[in-house]
């Protein structure tokens, strides 16, 4: 790896370490915490403005040592993520309706899908079969991408589960962008991965502890989408297909998690929307007698071992790939159900 890579890697990693404390202190001062409620894992006031400092740890690198600043949709998409981060902040200090907070999230999406060619924009396996309008192709990416970007954010309910999903999917794409040769799409990717890192740390303390916050979690979903979007249209056109699957092995506790409990809500009679302890952190937080770090494990270990299967069966035909993912996705449901009917006969 070259200094190309190290320093930017380097610097979001102490301006994450440096800039968490200090807002720690400020956040205190200010009284910007996290709210407590039923659903909170919890029990004190914790500050929930990590999602800034890691903002700042991303594009300061991506600033000074990337020629993304050069590209003609630079500003375009510096945009799209700030409204993803004011969308954040906003909801953190004073939680906004959920339609406006779906705005917030809709117009970056938006913006990320027109910033790939249009030619690479495909719906996976359909396009293989008939040519829909162009239309279809952004449709289907933007409720995708806002599909994940929610994913991130439900999933952020213990410590170090949404900062630790962030840092094994952002490093998996880093991995394949350096592989690839491109170097402003490595620096980008690994930013957020050693800002995340940085930020771990003070997400399990107990003296000095900060939350992302939605700020955070929006961010953090919204990166992974656009690393993905950008990953899939560097494929080969006979490969896309497969990098879309791996896709959903980057991102598949989130997501799996999101489908899952929108499925449980709905058969229920209830919005999807509803604020629960449905969600498979809080299955296992609760079994595991509220342990956040054996809970986060758990799952960090498990959306790796998923990635590394795809990634290993990655060869085999298409066909069967599809096969396996959805064994993958049902074994999943299936086994979150078993903990959910654990659980609730324990309680």
């Amino acid at each position: 790896m070259d200094f190309s890579i190290i320093i930017p890697a380097t610097t979001a990693l102490v301006i994450s370490l440096i800039g968490a404390p200090l807002l720690i202190k400020i956040s205190k001062k200010k009284g910007f915490y996290a709210a407590l409620n039923h659903r909170s894992s919890h029990d004190s006031s914790v500050p929930n403005t990590g999602g800034i400092v890691l903002g700042f740890a991303i594009i300061i690198p991506l600033l000074f040592f990337s020629n993304y600043p050069n590209q003609e949709n630079f500003s375009l998409l510096i945009s799209a993520f700030a409204v993803l981060l004011i969308t954040g902040i906003i909801d953190d200090f004073n939680p906004i309706p959920v339609a406006y907070k779906f705005l917030g999230q809709f117009i970056p999406a938006i913006v990320i899908v027109t910033s790939i060619d249009e030619q690479e924009l495909v719906i996976p396996f359909v396009n293989d079969f008939i040519q829909l309008p162009f239309i279809f192709n952004y449709l289907f990416w933007i409720f995708f991408i806002v599909l994940s970007i929610n994913a991130f954010n439900l999933i952020d309910g213990i410590d170090g589960l949404a900062i630790g999903l962030g840092i094994v999917g952002s490093f998996f794409y880093f991995l394949k962008f350096v592989n690839a040769g491109e170097v402003n799409l490595s620096i980008f990717s690994i930013s957020l991965c050693c800002g995340l890192f940085g930020l771990l740390f003070y997400n399990f303390s107990k003296g000095n502890k900060i939350f992302l916050g939605d700020t955070g979690s929006l961010l953090i979903g919204g990166l992974l989408i656009f690393f993905a979007l950008k990953f899939i249209s560097l494929a080969e056109r006979d490969s896309q297909n497969t990098s879309f699957i791996l896709v959903l092995g980057s991102i598949f506790i989130p997501l799996a998690d999101i489908i899952r409990v929108t499925l449980v809500r709905v058969k229920n009679g209830d919005s999807p929307f509803k604020a629960d302890r449905q969600h498979i952190h809080h299955l296992i937080l609760d079994l595991m007698k509220g342990n956040h770090f054996l809970t986060t494990g758990i799952l960090i270990l498990t959306q790796i071992g998923v990635l590394f299967l795809f990634q290993t069966f990655v060869e085999l035909s298409e066909w069967m790939y599809i096969i396996y993912t959805v064994i993958t996705f049902t074994s999943y449901f299936l086994l979150a159900t078993s903990l959910k009917k654990i659980r609730d006969k324990r309680i």
